[in-house]
């Protein structure tokens, strides 16, 4: 698998910065894909294929060693296990519209506020659909388009999952807030 991933890969730079994070990362990739799928042939087909997707945008992946690079790959594994999943279990995900979007101005609020360490607490206890997004989008600092193409999904259901995500937050934030 190594290889075949080395071969889409051009500078040399990538391919060393593409094997530091094999080395370091493939057993818990597939760690992170058998808690999802309970079986080891679909668990290692799903690390092959997130491995392939890392290696084609390795150029703009995170430096190995950061907790950035982690987080990401942790994010795409599990959903990418989801993904199939739901393949596995021929179910359908029905695509929700809400137009609606919670401006930027609230998390500068929130930040100024509540504090970077809260913020982060908070969003990594909702439900991982909205804390990925969440994590990538407000702590990373992702743009939508970077989301979609690192979780597979449409603009719609990324700008919907930001949308609730941030409003959840909202909530969330502002009991902590009554609290103190």
């Amino acid at each position: 698998m190594l290889g075949l991933c080395l071969a889409l890969i051009d500078e040399p730079s990538d391919k060393e910065k593409f094997e530091q994070l094999y080395y370091s990362y493939r057993d818990m990739m597939f760690t992170v894909a058998m808690s999802v799928l309970h079986s080891e042939a679909v668990a290692y087909e799903t690390v092959q294929d997130c491995l392939l997707k890392i290696a084609k945008m390795i150029a703009d992946f995170p430096a190995p060693e950061t907790k950035r690079a982690r987080a990401l790959i942790v994010i795409i594994v599990r959903n990418r296990a989801i993904d199939n999943l739901r393949k596995e279990r021929r179910e359908e995900a029905v695509p929700i519209n809400e137009e609606e979007l919670i401006s930027d101005d609230l998390l500068s609020e929130l930040l100024s506020e509540v504090g970077y360490r809260e913020l982060v607490r908070e969003i990594t206890g909702l439900d991982d659909i909205y804390c990925d997004i969440l994590t990538l989008r407000l702590i990373y600092g992702y743009s939508v388009e970077e989301i979609c193409a690192l979780l597979d999904i449409p603009e719609s259901t990324a700008r919907t999952r930001i949308y609730r995500g941030r409003k959840i937050l909202r909530e969330r934030l502002e009991e902590f807030y009554r609290e103190k």
